[in-house]
């Protein structure tokens, strides 16, 4: 609207501009309104950024619960990193995600957990189980017990469905910056 609102003044400006032949000024005025609120992040320039490679930076990675992962990932998952989890159908892909938001959330962090296939109240179960060590299937005779265990917890999930093929990067990213606004901001995300 911004953008739009001094795009609008600078061609009022120029018809002024115009009249006195001042070209050049009225190319700067109009390309001055176009850059407002212009992404300005070019990327990292190689020479003259060469001093943010030396800064020291705190990584404070989420452990992942499990020793060995941790040992090969120095501590677990730490801030803007990516974890992959790879493996045929049925092997327990889900339930390792899961896993890994159930150990941020115990850590105090804000988990959004998007799934592309299964239910969120599946997932919303699958956290309940990771979290108490209820077993899966028995989740409904520990429902007040369970209950008592996750109102105390520090961490928070928000669990997001979207169907089968109807999420993008692009629906993912809406979906965040809609949360932010709102004072939520993810420390792990799931997808």
């Amino acid at each position: 609207f911004c953008r739009k609102q001094k795009l609008k003044e600078a061609m009022i400006r120029s018809v002024k501009l115009l009249e006195r032949s001042s070209f050049d000024e009225i190319s700067k005025v109009i390309n001055d309104a176009i850059k407002l609120g212009d992404y300005s992040d070019h990327g990292y320039d190689y020479v003259k950024d060469f001093e943010k490679r030396f800064e020291i930076k705190a990584r404070n990675p989420i452990t992942t619960g499990w020793k060995e992962i941790d040992d090969i990932c120095k501590g677990g998952l730490g801030k803007a990193e990516l974890g992959v989890v790879i493996a045929p159908t049925g092997a327990g892909k889900s339930m390792v995600l899961v896993h890994l938001g159930a150990q941020a959330i115990k850590h105090g962090k804000t988990v959004v957990h998007y799934t592309l296939e299964l239910q969120d109240t599946v997932i919303g179960k699958r956290y309940d189980s990771c979290i108490t060590g209820y077993p899966l299937s028995n989740l409904i005779d520990f429902k007040e017990d369970i209950y008592n265990e996750i109102k105390d917890l520090d961490g928070t999930l928000i669990v997001k469905e979207y169907p089968t093929k109807s999420a993008s990067v692009a629906t993912i990213r809406a979906h965040l910056n809609k949360l932010m606004k709102r004072g939520i901001n993810p420390g792990m995300i799931i997808v």
